[in-house]
């Protein structure tokens, strides 16, 4: 064509393609922004659809949120709080000096009564080593509420305190308020007493003191002279003798009082030399009280082993002849 500069703008068939390349170009782009509306348009549809869906799960989550919170509000109020107190009770009082002490003495009575106790066990007719309520023997009305249950004394225990009376038993009586089945008479039988005596109230316990009695190995007994008494403590003649009285917490503070006027009656009679021993007994005291009777002082490795082996108190007292 006559006119036209070919060089400025190129070739024909160049033109061509750039012009196609441009209205493709051109239709990419429309089919982008018709993909984008599109789009827009479906997540606005979405969006619209789905905010009261999740307006109610949101609801619904706050609800379940201060739900849980109450509940658990709740829980700790009535289940977890009080368990904490029950815990708080319960460890005050399991450290609580007197639930120590009471555990301590449980252990160490078991511990005699595996041990040292098997010893005397294996020589009685009839077992001493159980506790025996006050309330399963027959006991006379007016004395059941003035007696105490029957608890067997540990071998090793009242070797503890026969070694504490500072004297030979060759010239003395032994008396024994509250026999049980026997296991104190037959451990004194083991000294040699002159003569040793108790009484028992409850009839059950009473007969099986004598069966005991009975069978018991005359082989092992320096002292053969030994009866229990089915009778109160009250009337139980106090040997015209030096006697050595022993008192396991028979009786309360009222019938121990009144034996030990008995005693002491008997002295003024007569003054000669007396022994006490006061075994688990709180009131012990009273015999100081009465005027005639002083408080021996053990030694300071004997208080010791009495007091880390024995489940039970000792006191000894004797008379100021």
């Amino acid at each position: 064509m006559a006119g036209v500069d070919e060089t400025a703008s190129g070739p024909p068939w160049v033109l061509t393609a750039k012009e196609g390349a441009r209205k493709s170009l051109r239709s990419v782009q429309r089919k982008f922004a018709r993909a984008r509306r599109a789009t827009a348009q479906s997540a606005a549809k979405t969006r619209a659809l789905t905010a009261p869906a999740a307006a109610t799960m949101a609801q619904g989550l706050r609800r379940g949120h201060q739900q849980a919170w109450l509940t658990l509000r709740r829980y700790s109020t009535e289940q977890v709080r009080p368990g904490l107190r029950r815990a708080a009770r319960w460890l005050r009082w399991s450290v609580h000096p007197a639930t120590v002490a009471r555990a301590y003495r449980a252990m160490l009575l078991l511990l005699h009564k595996l041990g040292p106790d098997r010893a005397i066990e294996r020589l009685c007719f009839v077992r001493t080593g159980e506790h025996v309520p006050l309330s399963i023997v027959r006991v006379p009305h007016q004395l059941r509420r003035a007696g105490h249950d029957y608890r067997p004394t540990p071998r090793l225990v009242f070797k503890w305190a026969m070694e504490a009376v500072p004297e030979s038993f060759a010239r003395h009586a032994f008396v024994d308020y509250g026999a049980g089945r026997g296991r104190v008479l037959l451990m004194a039988s083991h000294y040699p007493f002159e003569k040793i005596t108790a009484v028992e109230i409850a009839v059950e316990l009473y007969e099986d003191c004598l069966l005991n009695i009975a069978q018991y190995p005359r082989s092992l007994m320096k002292c053969r002279d030994v009866e229990c008494l089915h009778l109160s403590a009250l009337r139980l003649d106090v040997p015209d003798q030096e006697t050595v009285f022993y008192f396991h917490n028979p009786f309360n503070r009222t019938m121990l009082e009144r034996v030990a006027g008995e005693i002491v009656r008997s002295y003024k009679r007569d003054p000669r030399r007396f022994y006490v021993v006061c075994v688990d007994i709180r009131e012990h005291r009273l015999f100081e009280e009465t005027g005639i009777f002083h408080e021996i002082q053990l030694p300071w490795r004997q208080r010791l082993k009495i007091a880390a082996f024995s489940p039970y108190s000792i006191a000894i007292y004797r008379s100021v002849v």
